[in-house]
């Protein structure tokens, strides 16, 4: 028995195509899918209902630890898929997989692998990691640890071990460490494979560098390295610069030349 849970805020078209990735799964057991919405103005909320989730309108203001812990709670079945709405699930066996991961009743979390990173690919081929307080090697391992965007999580450790809700990303970050401390397992990178149809802009970048700042306190650039590289940059700038508009300028040469080189119906 497994719930699918995914925050939503106007990802009407996205959404669609999440569902229809979760629809072509393999079922051998009971699931719903969960949808909370931060009071859309488009028709997310008419395509969930099209493809028969329980849609639960978000009851105070959204961040991101509070909408999977108000999540949480709507879900009925103990195991939880996390999966963002910009996901395409690329197998048709995901609920079978990761079900068997949770059999292991330590085992409180299990990542998925996404098909843009090489690495985590390669790693989920040979096999997958698995996590605890014992061998957590926090330069190695905190990009496997779990991510909201594709990951199943043990509903009865994240009704005792809250996501925190202050935080401005990287809540699931810190839930995988606090609940590694706890003694529970970690599995990272399992064959299970998915697309995130979607880009991140440089503040997202720039929250998720904070965020972890917050919480290792390990400082991710050095005032002398930022100097150190605003020069550098300059010379690296001109270069790109004049190599794209080299390129650019000799591509459309080529075709001004081309106009005058052929002609209609003429194929040597």
């Amino acid at each position: 028995m497994i719930s699918i849970l995914i925050r939503n805020k106007n990802e009407g078209v996205a959404l669609e195509r999440a569902l229809q990735s979760i629809k072509k799964q393999n079922f051998t057991v009971p699931y719903e899918i969960v949808l909370i919405d931060d009071n859309s103005s488009d028709n997310s909320v008419s395509i969930a209902q099209k493809h028969g989730c329980q849609v639960v309108q978000l009851d105070k203001k959204f961040t991101y630890g509070y909408a999977i812990n108000f999540g949480v709670k709507q879900c009925q079945y103990d195991i939880i898929v996390l999966l963002s709405s910009h996901n395409i699930l690329l197998s048709n066996d995901f609920p079978e997989k990761l079900i068997s991961y949770f059999e292991d009743k330590n085992v409180a979390a299990v990542r998925c692998t996404p098909v843009a990173n090489s690495k985590q690919v390669e790693q989920s081929l040979k096999s997958s990691l698995s996590i605890t307080k014992e061998n957590y090697d926090h330069k190695k391992d905190w990009q496997n640890l779990i991510i909201a965007n594709c990951s199943a999580i043990r509903k009865s450790v994240a009704i005792d071990l809250l996501f925190n809700e202050a935080i401005r990303s990287n809540e699931e970050k810190l839930w995988s460490l606090d609940v590694i401390e706890k003694g529970f397992t970690i599995i990272s990178n399992v064959p299970c494979y998915y697309l995130y149809n979607k880009k991140n802009n440089y503040k997202a970048e720039v929250r998720d560098v904070i965020s972890k700042y917050q919480i290792d306190g390990i400082k991710p650039i050095s005032l002398s390295y930022y100097f150190l590289n605003l020069i550098k940059s300059f010379p690296w700038a001109f270069k790109i610069a004049f190599t794209n508009w080299f390129t650019n300028i000799k591509m459309r040469t080529s075709i001004l030349k081309a106009t005058f080189k052929y002609s209609k119906g003429q194929y040597k």
